[in-house]
């Protein structure tokens, strides 16, 4: 007998319609075993946020023009690698702080900000520093010891020094252009200039007042940026919170819970496979007989 597709997809819904009423037996023959492993698993989970060391974030936001985001980020990478590996003596050294603080840090993180018109810093020259500590405590001595950190660093120190003997020539260079014109502009006002030319030169007097105030902006300019010539400006310090990142409380209790909804499930499939076996022995005992 040829079987219809309405036979066929009677025989499918019969199939799954048998799957679920066996799977609510043995729902219903385990369910206080499951409730015990679901309430001790998330009890785990409890017992697991509790126990674990909390971890608090903190921001930091640095400029400078000396780092770039590929040094500072390798510097970085190496921290982290230091505190996986347990290395606290090496970045104790580097930070200028004590290896019980060191330990005390959780993780480092570092990134460029996107540039923005309009600012007297460029953003691409500004860091976000992005710490997680087990203690907050420590967060004044973190920020202090990772700026120390960059200023002292030999690669920074170097390009510092060419970067300000750059700006002290151009300093001196513009000083020198602007005591110049000055000089001649008082000629100009007192005639001096005129008398000595004998009136054969043609030139506009006010082009020269238009020429010290921009030599007197670029010499401010210049001062400005050699006062910050140092590696790296603090625009934000680290701030304390009082809610921690890691662990989350919910995410342990549904790991938890999880946990101990999948070993009950490991058990009853086992003592399922025991059944099915039981019942195989008993069935090739009687053919025996």
């Amino acid at each position: 007998m040829v079987k219809t597709p309405d036979q066929g997809r009677g025989s499918d819904e019969i199939d799954l319609l048998d799957l679920f009423f066996k799977s609510v037996i043995v729902i219903r023959d385990n369910f206080w075993l499951i409730v015990i492993f679901f309430v001790v698993g998330t009890g785990i989970g409890v017992a697991y946020f509790m126990a674990t060391k909390k971890q608090y974030e903190s921001k930091m936001i640095i400029a400078s023009n000396i780092l770039t985001t590929s040094y500072a980020k390798i510097l970085f990478d190496n921290a982290n690698g230091h505190l996986r590996d347990g290395d606290y003596d090496v970045l104790s050294k580097q930070f200028n702080m004590p290896v019980e603080t060191v330990k005390q840090i959780a993780s480092l993180q570092i990134e460029y900000l996107t540039r923005a018109e309009g600012n007297d810093l460029k953003e691409s020259d500004r860091y976000l520093i992005t710490v997680r500590v087990y203690d907050q405590k420590i967060l004044p001595a973190l920020q202090e010891g990772l700026i120390n950190h960059f200023e002292n660093n030999e690669y920074v120190r170097i390009r510092v020094q060419q970067q300000k003997a750059s700006l002290t020539q151009m300093l001196a260079a513009v000083e020198k252009e602007l005591s110049d014109m000055q000089q001649f502009k008082g000629e100009i006002v007192n005639g001096k200039f005129f008398s000595s030319a004998k009136g054969n030169v043609m030139f506009d007097p006010t082009s020269v007042n238009s020429k010290i105030i921009e030599l007197t902006q670029k010499k401010i300019d210049t001062k400005n940026n050699l006062e910050l010539i140092n590696s790296v400006q603090l625009i934000e310090g680290f701030s304390p919170f009082k809610h921690h990142v890691k662990p989350s409380f919910s995410i342990s209790v549904v790991a938890g819970s999880m946990f101990g909804l999948i070993a009950v499930s490991v058990l009853i499939g086992f003592k399922s496979v025991r059944r099915i076996l039981r019942m195989a022995e008993e069935k090739n005992t009687k053919n025996a007989a």
